[in-house]
């Protein structure tokens, strides 16, 4: 595994170049629209279309790959969401943002499944849960840098959009010269079924689509919230780094406790936490700042790992032969949640101001506690040994057939 690993830590560290331009350029952006007077429903706009670049990325690259390779496509996909950072310095109105950063999250999509099935090809089954944990550890981490960096420099110069351009240019180098066996290209995958995903386990489809809106909603407008009322960005990197900081500490106790009892369970406890936090930071403020990193901590680590419960739930009740056809309905759930979560909420503060953010967050904790207590009800729980084991997923919504075992 040593070995392997060392092969191996080129591409995990171009992912991480990857993840903490990613981390960075989200806060970023937030930050710099608010300044600019977008609004918080274009603001919201500009987050969604990241997360509907994704989808559609998501869906189409592969194809990408399967033509001219993964070191190609890495390459070009890098570069041009290199480029595409710099045009939100050139051209500052809203609708040429809203383009730019689905050309971004298009981009990050196909990146995404070209370092996974990379990965997945260069390493055994029974290592493969293993090399999971450390990916997702690796992106994890990379997100926490990538919000400190939001404090390098002032939001509303140029040297940020300049970092995050230099930031995925440089993830070429370690990919481009790794010596890593790129795997060839296969045939393509079963296309995503939600009506296939929906029959393993309806509530899977709810709650990866209630885990799409929380995530997209957050990174896309936590920014905003704590801007509007009172915090600066250099606090505000701060807060967004402890509130990454707290999923990737939570991560592994959360997945112990939903391997011991119904997952479900684990869902509506992390929700019902979650919103009694949201409940407590809607009364923070700049005198608050201490208390209001604190309750950043907790809020990210109870609201972000549902996102590997659920998944670890799919995977519980997924027979072997429909895994793939599975993880093709997770991708598209969450990218459909991610896609829609920051235009409500954005909406939502335009009306009922900052705490409109808290509002739709809650909303969709909420939607996932009901629709867990109905399942409970109608479908009864899998015992603790039959369960799959748990291991802690990326929080882009992007996930290749990595997190599963061989199908052979």
């Amino acid at each position: 595994m040593t070995r392997t690993l060392f092969t191996l830590s080129a591409l995990l560290l171009g992912y991480f170049m990857l993840q903490m331009s990613n981390g960075l350029q989200g806060s970023l952006l937030a930050v710099r629209a608010d300044l600019e007077g977008f609004g918080a429903t274009a603001t919201g706009l500009v987050m969604s279309g990241f997360f509907v670049g994704m989808s559609v990325g998501s869906l189409l690259s592969g194809r990408m790959i399967e033509r001219v390779g993964h070191v190609r496509t890495f390459s070009a996909l890098a570069s041009t969401a290199s480029a595409a950072t710099l045009v939100h310095l050139i051209v500052i109105d809203p609708f040429v943002w809203i383009a730019a950063r689905s050309v971004t999250g298009f981009c990050f999509a196909g990146l995404l499944i070209a370092v996974e099935s990379w990965l997945n090809a260069s390493i055994g089954s029974a290592e493969r849960g293993r090399l999971l944990s450390i990916y997702a550890m690796v992106g994890m981490g990379a997100g926490v840098i990538g919000q400190l960096l939001l404090d390098a420099a002032d939001p509303q110069g140029f040297m940020l959009f300049v970092l995050v351009s230099i930031g995925l240019s440089l993830a070429l180098v370690p990919t481009a010269l790794s010596q890593a066996l790129a795997p060839a290209p296969d045939a393509a995958s079963e296309r995503p079924s939600i009506r296939h995903l929906w029959s393993i386990s309806p509530f899977g489809v709810v709650a990866m689509g209630m885990c799409g809106a929380t995530l997209g909603t957050f990174f896309g407008l936590a920014p905003v919230f704590a801007q509007r009322i009172g915090f600066d960005p250099s606090q505000i990197a701060y807060i967004m780094a402890a509130a990454t900081l707290g999923a990737l500490v939570m991560q592994f106790p959360v997945g112990s406790l939903s391997d011991r009892v119904d997952r479900r369970w684990v869902c509506i406890g992390l929700a019902l936490a979650a919103t009694l936090t949201m409940g407590t930071l809607s009364q923070a403020s700049v005198q608050g700042y201490g208390i209001s990193l604190a309750l950043a901590t907790l809020m990210g680590g109870l609201l972000l790992p549902t996102v590997s419960v659920v998944v670890a739930h799919i995977n519980d009740r997924a027979p072997p032969d429909a895994l793939l056809a599975a993880s093709g309905g997770i991708v598209l759930m969450q990218g459909i949640g991610a896609a829609a979560g920051p235009f409500v909420a954005g909406a939502a503060m335009d009306v009922f101001g900052p705490r409109g953010f808290l509002m739709t967050l809650s909303l969709a904790q909420g939607v996932i506690v009901i629709f867990a207590v109905l399942r409970l009800a109608l479908k009864q729980g899998i015992e603790p040994e039959a369960k799959a084991p748990y291991t802690p997923v990326s929080m882009t919504p992007v996930e290749s057939e990595l997190r599963f075992p061989d199908q052979t």
